[in-house]
């Protein structure tokens, strides 16, 4: 009727996911450990929908306000942690003022030993989406080895390997000088061109990732941050691997 006022209802984990830096998998097991209320009551139920201008949404006792997304391209520096938290005072991501006032969540963990693009959020959803493997979102990297690779080897990491039980998919090889390869992945399994190239018998000298879907490296440099355009966000999430593998 004409004059109602209608309540605008969202799932929770809907609404955490997208004004926090949980996924709506965390979001879910966040209310079922009795950390979220709404309206000063405990929620016990993932399955709660609610109205975000009228309901106050509660986590860890702080408000949950619908905040401002940002999205961010980060070239992590080697000898960095992909982590907010020391270990053994190496360094990680809460040496970088921009980051630690915010603590945004990433999407992209690379190891200490690697450098090159991260993807930084507080959309829940966004972040969970570029994790999915239906997505197929290709991560193309410059590797530098110790040796040649063998070109029989190369076939064998393309069409994808079995390694101390772990399957690694076909993925993309190009050898671009000496001892130089651009690697492109549609998975991120720890330390996987590492293990690839230990496959062949060869060990990574440097390992820089270079683009992320759509989103070059372009001029950044590391330790330092951009944000990204609003055609970047939406081509990232629209890229799908045209490959049939």
């Amino acid at each position: 009727m004409a004059g109602i006022k209608t309540r605008q209802l969202t799932r929770l984990n809907k609404f955490l996911a997208a004004n926090t830096s949980l996924s709506r998998r965390k979001a879910d097991e966040a209310v079922l450990s009795g950390r979220v209320k709404i309206n000063e009551l405990l929620v016990d139920s993932p399955a709660v929908s609610v109205d975000p201008i009228h309901d106050k949404i509660f986590l860890d006792g702080k408000a949950v306000n619908i905040e401002q997304k940002y999205y961010m391209l980060f070239y992590k520096p080697v000898a960095v942690l992909t982590s907010y938290k020391k270990d053994n005072n190496k360094k990680c991501l809460s040496d970088f003022d921009f980051l630690v006032k915010r603590k945004p969540a990433y999407s992209g963990r690379l190891d200490y030993n690697s450098e090159g693009l991260i993807i930084l959020s507080n959309d829940g959803d966004f972040l969970q989406k570029l994790q999915k493997p239906a997505f197929k979102i290709p991560k193309e990297y410059t590797v530098f080895t110790d040796k040649m690779l063998d070109f029989k080897c190369i076939q064998k990491l393309e069409n994808g390997i079995i390694m101390n039980g772990i399957k690694y998919k076909p993925c993309k090889i190009n050898v671009l000088g000496e001892k130089k390869y651009q690697i492109v992945l549609y998975e991120g399994k720890n330390r996987q061109i590492r293990n690839m190239m230990n496959y062949c018998g060869t060990h990574v000298k440097k390992l820089i990732r270079t683009k992320i879907g759509n989103i070059g490296i372009g001029d950044l440099a590391p330790g330092k941050f951009r944000y990204l355009s609003k055609n970047e966000i939406k081509g990232l999430v629209n890229v799908q691997s045209k490959s049939n593998r």
